[in-house]
């Protein structure tokens, strides 16, 4: 398991969990975290979302969900290179994340398969008093809330 505390509070309502929140002295901050966005190794999906989360340039935990409800601890496979630009670099703003959203509903009305999107979320304020959910849903929109909702 984790060498570390880690708290998972699962999507409830399109919601993802996050790692430890950031100390007091900091206020409500986001965690560092890579989402990325693809299409799915399971033909039962149409896309899967890998969330990682970050300690610097490396991965402290990665998640794989089909779904909202679902998240699967698996092996990081990120490229190094990948994990130092969003760790180095510029976090994505929301209203990148918010015109990925309606560009990815286009593209499933049209068929079109979903395309690999890396999203870089860090010092995001407020991040348990609501803006978890601004940032994170968007990138959710369009997966089933669970299983069974293929």
């Amino acid at each position: 398991m984790l060498t570390r505390t880690l708290t998972v509070l699962g999507l409830t309502a399109g919601l993802l969990a996050t790692a430890p929140v950031a100390s007091a002295q900091y206020g409500d901050l986001s965690p560092n975290i890579l989402v990325e966005s693809g299409p799915s190794d399971n033909p039962e999906y149409r896309r899967m979302v890998f969330v990682k989360f970050l300690s610097g340039d490396r991965v402290s935990v990665n998640y794989k969900a089909y779904n909202r409800t679902e998240f699967k601890q698996v092996p990081n496979s990120t490229p190094r290179d990948v994990l130092s630009a969003c760790a180095n670099g510029a976090a994505t703003s929301l209203s990148e994340i918010k015109s990925f959203e309606r560009a990815e509903a286009r593209a499933k009305r049209s068929g079109k398969k979903p395309e690999i999107v890396r999203f870089c979320i860090k010092n995001v304020q407020n991040w348990e008093g609501g803006n978890r959910n601004k940032y994170l849903d968007p990138i959710f929109e369009g997966l089933p809330h669970a299983g069974s909702l293929k």
